[in-house]
């Protein structure tokens, strides 16, 4: 400030005294602008020099007969040199963006300059209150009020409340499970970026955290449920896995904690007609409701806020423990700890059948040895190399709903239903740490890998489908017709040749789903076998989905209805056709050029995913002519 007060009015004296470090203004203008000098021979004026504008006085001849003329109490030397100056705009005030690297080459001074120069005589100019270096400062001054302002925001979210992700067991620790107080949080930087969303415009955001997060809150809460609701159906225990992690119960989470004023939306805008930064200690006009709107809210739907609730969980994750993150999301108030009323922590269910409870665990033992041993189970174990020490798991695993001949364990629909957790976190963790800064989004990986037609084909790939327990017609004819198929399974090649085939997960949707519950409760089982361990899941599970895990990564089938809706295209027709054994769905829709395009099937959603498809083929076949022709 002093330095700035003794530059104020201090007049230039000399032409010798002009530096190209240095500002200054025409203390006559009314504007104040801004100029630098320009240090080139060719463009120097003196004061006697001819006045080539046009003007009305004809005593104007000179430059100095000019400045004398329009400021009669000033005395311009005669033929003495004039500055040559120009004038500066638009000087960088955002430095919270990364500058494209095109315009660099013009953005990397302090200022624009304007093209044309200017000529005033020396005793015209007074020293700007800054030099360029200093407002280079000044004008990065608002950025760092912004950081600071964050960063302590920051620090007042983490007020509230290490190799990456290591697979550990998964459990609960009764004896400080519900214990909240704990030091290990998120760093600042990680939580900047947990708050980040992409409109903001910075480097980092906060979609990958959420993606993992996701995956992580699904795990937890399903856990929880599988262990809180004993007898509850698969579909009872969906229903309210779906309530937990809604979109409005986070939502709600974030305003019952107070956590939805850290949401960073806007971008951060400086100055002109959208300007919406307020340095800090300012505040804004009441009655202007508009401007102060703008300065003090951003407008964000409530997907966001629940979006940063689990980038906050992704955070935690990375930062510091599943212990930890459990706590954190117990603090938030999601059902993540299976205690009873009264504190306790709830025993995990038995999968064995109710009759199974008249007997004492020796006679339960023989009786599950005899039924695994019977129907060969061991050639499982033998595929998968892993080794069962509770045999029940693997019956229940392979046991269909409509089985009789198993009397020993339930279905596999619960541990379907904790499986399908278990696997969607596995391979997000796995793409969030190897392939996380990929241009291929997470959430693309994560869809393709875990769906139903890819756990399938793993699953009849390996021979397993053949230890289905069932009694359905239907499922066993739905079954040995996918199996028996040449195209997806030859009976020449060897599992591995099975697995290594560039599978388009949309292009068949013929694969029971079975198939894939079967495989998702087996993650289960193995999960529930291991004492929780993800590590001991992934190991079994990885080799099964290594090849689909590296191809996915370069080429993500992608679902086709997304695709294609993405790319302008619309639905024109749905229809029945009836005729033969079973009526026919036919979906006809249409891309933006107009190329329309049918697709049939059983249902609906598989009649439009194949004309989806359909389209989606040409698209990129025509987009390949093109760079052939090209």
């Amino acid at each position: 400030m002093l330095s700035i007060r003794n530059r104020l009015n201090k007049s230039v004296e000399h032409h010798s005294q002009l530096s190209v470090s240095e500002l200054y203004v025409a203390w006559h203008l009314q504007n104040k602008q801004l100029y630098i000098t320009v240090p080139d021979i060719a463009l120097l004026k003196r004061t006697s020099d001819l006045w080539m504008h046009k003007t009305k006085s004809e005593t104007i001849k000179t430059y100095a007969d000019y400045f004398e003329h329009k400021l009669p109490n000033v005395s311009i030397h005669r033929d003495s040199l004039m500055a040559t100056m120009r004038a500066i705009s638009n000087p960088r005030i955002n430095y919270l963006h990364q500058i494209p690297t095109e315009n660099k080459a013009n953005k990397n001074s302090t200022t624009d300059l304007i093209d044309q120069s200017v000529h005033y005589p020396i005793e015209l100019l007074h020293y700007a209150p800054v030099n360029q270096a200093d407002l280079k400062l000044l004008y990065k001054l608002p950025s760092i009020l912004v950081r600071l302002t964050q960063l302590y925001w920051i620090e007042q979210l983490r007020m509230t409340r290490q190799a990456l992700l290591p697979l550990t067991s998964l459990t609960y620790d009764p004896s400080n499970i519900q214990n909240t107080l704990t030091n290990e949080q998120p760093s600042p930087d990680i939580l900047f970026q947990a708050i980040t969303r992409r409109s903001t415009g910075e480097q980092m955001d906060n979609e990958n955290f959420e993606i993992l997060g996701d995956s992580f809150l699904k795990l937890t809460v399903s856990m929880s449920l599988y262990y809180r609701h004993p007898l509850a159906s698969a579909g009872s225990l969906t229903e309210k896995r779906i309530k937990q992690i809604s979109n409005e119960n986070l939502y709600r989470l974030a305003v019952q904690r107070q956590l939805k004023h850290f949401l960073y939306v806007n971008k951060i805008v400086f100055r002109g007609k959208d300007a919406n930064w307020l340095p800090p200690g300012y505040v804004i006009d009441e009655a202007n409701s508009t401007l102060g709107k703008r300065h003090s809210h951003q407008n964000a739907k409530r997907k966001a806020f629940s979006d940063m609730i689990e980038a906050f969980i992704g955070a935690f994750l990375i930062s510091s423990n599943y212990t930890t993150t459990i706590k954190f999301m117990y603090w938030l108030g999601l059902d993540v700890i299976p205690v009873s009323k009264q504190g306790n922590l709830m025993e995990l269910p038995s999968v064995l059948r109710s009759n199974m409870a008249a007997n004492n665990e020796i006679q339960n033992n023989e009786i599950i040895n005899k039924f695994f041993l019977d129907r060969a189970f061991n050639e499982v174990e033998t595929k998968i190399q892993y080794v069962f020490q509770t045999k029940a798991y693997l019956i229940a695993a392979f046991t269909h709903s409509s089985s009789f001949a198993n009397l020993v364990t339930d279905s596999y629909e619960r541990l379907e239903f904790l499986g399908d957790a278990i696997l969607d976190f596995l391979v997000t963790r796995h793409a969030f740490i190897n392939y996380n800064e990929m241009l291929t989004p997470i959430t693309d990986i994560r869809q393709d890998i875990s769906n139903n037609d890819r756990l399938a084909h793993i699953l009849v790939a390996c021979g397993l489908h053949t230890k289905i327990l069932h009694n359905s017609t239907d499922l066993f004819d739905h079954i040995s017709s996918y199996a028996s198929n040449e195209d997806l399974f030859p009976k020449d090649q060897s599992t591995d040749q099975y697995l290594s085939k560039d599978l388009d997960r949309w292009a068949n949707s013929t694969a029971p789903k079975a198939l894939a519950d079967v495989f998702e409760a087996l993650v289960g089982a193995i999960f529930l076998d291991s004492g929780n361990s993800l590590e001991t899941v992934w190991r079994v599970v990885e080799p099964l989905l290594r090849k689909y895990l590296d191809r996915t990564i370069i080429h993500p089938n992608l679902n086709p209805i997304r695709s294609f809706s993405e790319h302008g295209g619309k639905v024109i027709e749905e229809s029945i056709e009836k005729g033969g054994d079973s009526p026919m769905t036919v979906c006809v829709v249409q891309m933006p050029n107009g190329a329309r395009f049918e697709g049939y099937g059983s249902n609906k959603k598989i009649a439009k995913a194949n004309a989806c498809r359909e389209a989606m083929k040409q698209k990129q076949h025509n987009e390949q002519t093109c760079q052939q022709t090209e």
